[in-house]
C-alpha cells in the first residue's frame, strides 16, 4: 500500500493566500474611480511582478530594480539635482528590510493611519494623504496590487496625470544607525512597528514614478489623495467659507464618504512657528467627525505620530468626559491622533486641501493636446454627453513635481470656460488660491444628448529673468534671478551660466523622461507603467514648437460619453494668433457668439483685419521693453 505525502506549501504561498483572502474580505466605503486604464494598470503590474517571481526562482536570485537601485545608484535614487546634494548626509547604507529587521512582513493587521511615521524628507502631505485614505478599511490596500516577500517585489498604481500607471520597486530600504542603543532605524517613513513594511515601500514606489525622493518633499495633501484615489482636488481657504454651518453640512459630514479632507496653516500672525500645538506648513489629515451633546467635534492627525492639539477637546483636556470618551472611542495617548471643537478647527487652520471621490456609478473620460499660451492657441475640447446630471470638468497640466529641480521658464496659471451647443457660456473655472496650480474644476449640471464646448485660457508667469526676457534678447543667458526676491540691488550678470557634467546628468535625464511622456500622451498611448519602455519612444513630436501639453477629464455618469481634443493650428505656423482673451474668467463677461459677432465686425472694418497695425505695435512695444531693461540693468549693447 502506498502512502500519500502531504504536500507542503511555503511560506510565500500562505502568506500569498491569505492577502488574497484579505483583500476579497475588505471592502472600501469609497471605490478607486474604476477608469478602463486603472483596470489595465492593475493587470499590467500584476503580470509584471508574476514575471520577476518566475524568473528571480529560475535564477535563484532576489529581485534588483536595476532601474531604481538604491545600492549601486543612490545619488540618482535621493536628488533630483546634483547641487544640495548633503541633504541626506546621515543615510547610513540600504539594506533590504530582511537584513534590517527580523520576520518583516508587508502587511500586520492591513493599513491604519496609526501605522504613519514620517521620516527624513518634506513629504508630510503625502503622509497626510496615506492617513486619509488608510482610515477607511480595504482603501489603500487596492493600490498595492501585488508582491512577493520572498523575492522582494512589491507591485503598487498610483493616478497621475489623469489616468492610473504602475510601477515595481524591490525591497531594498536607506537606513541609519541610532547613535544610542546602535539599532538600525529606517531613514525615510516607517510604520509603527518596524516589521511591517507597506508604508515605506509605498514611499519609495512614489519616489520612483517621480524620479527620486527629493522630488517628493513639499506638496498639498489634496494632490496626494488625488494621487492615491483618482479623485479631483482643491484647495479651500478656511477665511472664504461662506456659511461655516453649510460647510459642516455639506462638506464635512461627508469625510470618508464623497471627500477627503486634509488641513494646514499657512501662516500664524506674530511670525510663531505653532498655534496651540499645530505646526505651522505642516500637513494634517481629518479623519472623522463627530457630534456630542451639541458639539460639533474633529478628529485630526499629525503624519509625525506624535505632537498634539493642547487646545479644548485635547487629549488632557477636562471636556473629556467618561460618557464622551465612551461615544467618541477616546484613547489619551500621544499618537499624533486629536480632537478638537469645529470652533477651534476654522480658528486654527487656514487651508483645507478637499479631494472629491467618486463611486461606482460615475465614469471619467480623458484628452491631452498640444497648447501654445504666447501667441496663444485655437485649443480646445469637445463632450458629447448621452446622459445628463452632476458633472465634474478637471483642466490640468503635467505636474511639475516631475521637473524636481529643474526649474521651468514658466508657471503657468490655467482655466477655462464651458460653452454649451449654442455657444452659451455657462460655467467657468474658479482658481481657489494661488498656492496651487496643478489643475483646476468645476461641478456643473449638463443636459441630456448635446455637446459641450470647453475653452481653456492660459496665462504664465516668469520663473527666472531668462524667462522675463525670452523673445525680447534672443539667446540671452544671465543668472536665475527669482522675481519674489525683490531686491534691486541684485547686478544681473550676463556670464553664461556654467554647469558640471555631473549636474547635466541629472538634469538630462529629468528631461528625457518628460519629453518622452508627453510625446506618449500627446499620441494617445496608455501609460500602464513607468517601467515599461515601450511606451517611451524618442520620437520628435511633429510640432516641436508647441509650449506646453494641457489634459482634460471629466467625470459623468454617463458611461458611453465621448471627450474629443482639438489642437488647432499652431498660431506661429499659421501666422495668427486667436483672438486676444482675457487672461483670468473674471473678465469675461460675452459668450462666443458675442466675441464673434465683434471679430466679424472688426474684419468687415475698411477691409481690413489689422493685423500689420497689431504686428507694428508688437515691435514698438517690444522695443520700448528692451531699452527699458537695458537701462535699468545699466548695461550697453
Amino acid at each position: 500500500m502506498v502512502s500519500k505525502t502531504k504536500k507542503r506549501v511555503s511560506p510565500a504561498a500562505k502568506i500569498a493566500k491569505a492577502n488574497k483572502l484579505k483583500e476579497e474580505l475588505l471592502r472600501p466605503s469609497v471605490p478607486l474611480v474604476a477608469t478602463a486604464a486603472m483596470k489595465a494598470a492593475r493587470k499590467a503590474c500584476a503580470a509584471k511582478v508574476d514575471a520577476i517571481i518566475a524568473e528571480c526562482h529560475e535564477n535563484n536570485t532576489k529581485f534588483r530594480d536595476l532601474k531604481f537601485d538604491l545600492l549601486d545608484d543612490f545619488s540618482n535614487c535621493l536628488y533630483s539635482s546634483a547641487v544640495g546634494m548633503h541633504e541626506f548626509e546621515r543615510i547610513d547604507g540600504s539594506k533590504r528590510v530582511g537584513d534590517l529587521f527580523r520576520n518583516t512582513v508587508f502587511f500586520e493587521d492591513g493599513a491604519t493611519p496609526q501605522d504613519i511615521k514620517q521620516g527624513n524628507v518634506g513629504d508630510c502631505w503625502f503622509m497626510a494623504a496615506l492617513a486619509v485614505v488608510s482610515n477607511i478599511p480595504g482603501l489603500l490596500e487596492q493600490l498595492c496590487v501585488k508582491w512577493d516577500e520572498e523575492v522582494g517585489v512589491y507591485g503598487f498604481i498610483f493616478f497621475k496625470d489623469g489616468d492610473w500607471v504602475s510601477t515595481v520597486v524591490d525591497d531594498q530600504l536607506f537606513y541609519t544607525i541610532d547613535p544610542y542603543s546602535f539599532k538600525n532605524k529606517l531613514f525615510f517613513s516607517s510604520c509603527s512597528s518596524e516589521r511591517e513594511t507597506w508604508l515605506p515601500l509605498m514611499e519609495k514606489a512614489y519616489a520612483k514614478i517621480h524620479g527620486d525622493y527629493q522630488s517628493i518633499s513639499g506638496g498639498y495633501t489634496a494632490e496626494g489623495i488625488e494621487d492615491l484615489t483618482g479623485g479631483v482636488s482643491s484647495m479651500i481657504y478656511i477665511s472664504d467659507i461662506l456659511s461655516k454651518d453649510r460647510f459642516w453640512e455639506t462638506e464635512m459630514k461627508n469625510v470618508n464618504q464623497s471627500v477627503l479632507l486634509g488641513c494646514w496653516i499657512t501662516h500664524v500672525d506674530g511670525g510663531v512657528m505653532e498655534k496651540n500645538g499645530i505646526q505651522m506648513g505642516h500637513a494634517y489629515s481629518v479623519l472623522k467627525v463627530a457630534e456630542f451633546e451639541g458639539e460639533r467635534l474633529v478628529q485630526v492627525r499629525n503624519p509625525w505620530g506624535d505632537v498634539e492639539w493642547n487646545g479644548d477637546w485635547s487629549d488632557d483636556s477636562d471636556r473629556w468626559t467618561p460618557e464622551a470618551k465612551a461615544q467618541l472611542q477616546h484613547k489619551q495617548c500621544d499618537d499624533g491622533v486629536f480632537w478638537m471643537s469645529y470652533r477651534d478647527f476654522l480658528r486654527t487652520f487656514t487651508m483645507i486641501d478637499r479631494c472629491k471621490t467618486f463611486d461606482s456609478s460615475w465614469s471619467v473620460v480623458s484628452n491631452w493636446i498640444p497648447y501654445n499660451v504666447v501667441p496663444r492657441s485655437s485649443g480646445k475640447f469637445e463632450f458629447h454627453t448621452r446622459k445628463g446630471g452632476d458633472t465634474v470638468i478637471v483642466l490640468t497640466q503635467p505636474d511639475t513635481r516631475y521637473f524636481g529641480a529643474l526649474v521651468p521658464e514658466y508657471d503657468y496659471q490655467l482655466s477655462f470656460h464651458v460653452y454649451d451647443i449654442d455657444k452659451k457660456l455657462i460655467k467657468r473655472s474658479r482658481r481657489t488660491g494661488v498656492l496651487s496650480n496643478r489643475s483646476v474644476s468645476c461641478e456643473v449640471n449638463l443636459n441630456a444628448g448635446t455637446t459641450y464646448t470647453i475653452i481653456p485660457y492660459i496665462s504664465r508667469t516668469a520663473n527666472d529673468i531668462r524667462g522675463a526676457l525670452k523673445g525680447i534678447e534672443g539667446d540671452f543667458k544671465g543668472n536665475a534671478v527669482l522675481p519674489s526676491q525683490g531686491d534691486e540691488n541684485i547686478k544681473v550678470d550676463n556670464e553664461p551660466t556654467k554647469i558640471s557634467p555631473e549636474e547635466f546628468m541629472f538634469k538630462q535625464r529629468k528631461v528625457e523622461n518628460i519629453r518622452a511622456v508627453s510625446i506618449a500622451r500627446l499620441k494617445g498611448q496608455i501609460l500602464l507603467g513607468v517601467d515599461d519602455d515601450d511606451h517611451l519612444e524618442q520620437e520628435a513630436l511633429k510640432e516641436k514648437s508647441w509650449e506646453i501639453t494641457i489634459g482634460l477629464r471629466i467625470y459623468s455618469h454617463d458611461h458611453k460619453a465621448t471627450l474629443d481634443g482639438i489642437p488647432g493650428e499652431h498660431p506661429v505656423k499659421t501666422g495668427v494668433s486667436p483672438e486676444s482673451e482675457p487672461d483670468t474668467p473674471e473678465a469675461v463677461t460675452a459668450t462666443l457668439a458675442d466675441k464673434k459677432s465683434d471679430k466679424d465686425g472688426k474684419d468687415n472694418k475698411d477691409g481690413k483685419d489689422g493685423k500689420d497695425d497689431k504686428d507694428d505695435k508688437n515691435d514698438k512695444d517690444e522695443k520700448k521693453i528692451k531699452e527699458k531693461i537695458v537701462s535699468d540693468d545699466h548695461r550697453e549693447e
